[in-house]
């Protein structure tokens, strides 16, 4: 055999053939392919798939990452949200502890409790909280957690306390404001509290108040806080205010010679409900004062002089 003719034998024999044979009596394609061609498409195959596959596996991890920083910040939020609850009841106990402080400041003798019983945030509760804001961003998740959570806590047991403490005082207050404890108008006391003689009748009797003079129209003030349960023409009473003021008591302000209060209406301590006259049974322009408790009268002095 020809050198030259073998030697093209073996290249064709090297070469791999692709046919193609189309349907329909169509013309048949074919192609020789070297053997390194396949390979090196095996190659670029196999850099497609890997480049693919790092593409996918980005992509995956970068869901993940979005996903955790969606976490973490919702996290930092509800962390967030549980400092400002913890700084929030902190708050409402230092406005309940203002409160407290203010209502007692205008009892002096009269407070019922002393000042070191008073509750609300210490200087140690205001620097720890500053502290946990400062750190919040290095600190622990679970460690911010759980000193909001003691914190938080540790206010609403406070907060508890200041309200049951505040609500005490509240209601020893409505008590000292229903206390008929001041003179009801300027003057002198011209007849006393217990048995006498009656000046218009000249009969022994038990005087149920206390009698002070003074100009007629001085004004005269109600004693405490109440409501007005009469205010009308009474007998020897002559013009006569009556304020229920709760708790029992119960003041009188007869021989008026004007009434300024209304059946029904509130007053407070200090204000007119009439002006000194000589109505009823009388010798001359005068206050007839009296406090009773359940109805029954005591001598107002002890309370005026308080």
């Amino acid at each position: 055999m020809n050198p030259r003719t073998e030697r093209h034998e073996r290249h064709v024999s090297d070469k791999l053939t692709v046919v193609i044979i189309p349907g329909h009596g169509g013309s048949m394609f074919q192609w020789r392919l070297h053997p390194w061609l396949l390979g090196l498409a095996a190659l670029a195959t196999l850099a497609l798939l890997s480049a693919a596959a790092f593409v996918v596996t980005r992509d995956v991890k970068q869901r993940e990452d979005l996903a955790r920083a969606a976490e973490l910040k919702q996290a930092n939020l509800a962390v967030a949200m549980d400092l400002a609850q913890g700084r929030d009841a902190l708050v409402r106990v230092a406005k309940l502890e203002g409160e407290l402080r203010h209502m007692l400041a205008f009892k002096n003798e009269k407070a019922l409790l002393k000042g070191d019983a008073i509750g609300g945030p210490t200087e140690e509760d205001v620097q720890k909280l500053g502290e946990m804001l400062d750190e919040a961003p290095a600190k622990a998740e679970d460690d911010i957690h759980a000193s909001v959570k003691e914190l938080q806590q540790q206010a609403r047991q406070r907060e508890k306390s200041v309200n049951e403490i505040l609500q005490y005082v509240r209601s020893r207050s409505t008590l000292l404001a229903s206390r008929p404890d001041v003179w009801p108008v300027h003057g002198w006391i011209t007849s006393g509290f217990g048995d006498r003689t009656n000046p218009v009748t000249a009969r022994a009797g038990f005087h149920t108040g206390v009698d002070i003079a003074n100009d007629t129209g001085t004004p005269i003030h109600c004693t405490a806080d109440g409501t007005v349960s009469y205010a009308g023409w009474e007998g020897g009473y002559g013009k006569l205010v009556v304020v229920n003021h709760g708790n029992g008591y119960s003041t009188y302000y007869g021989h008026l010679s004007e009434i300024k209060a209304a059946v029904g209406g509130r007053v407070k301590r200090g204000d007119v409900v009439g002006l000194m006259g000589a109505t009823g049974n009388t010798t001359g322009p005068h206050l007839h004062y009296e406090v009773r408790i359940y109805g029954a009268p005591v001598d107002p002095v002890k309370y005026m002089e308080e």
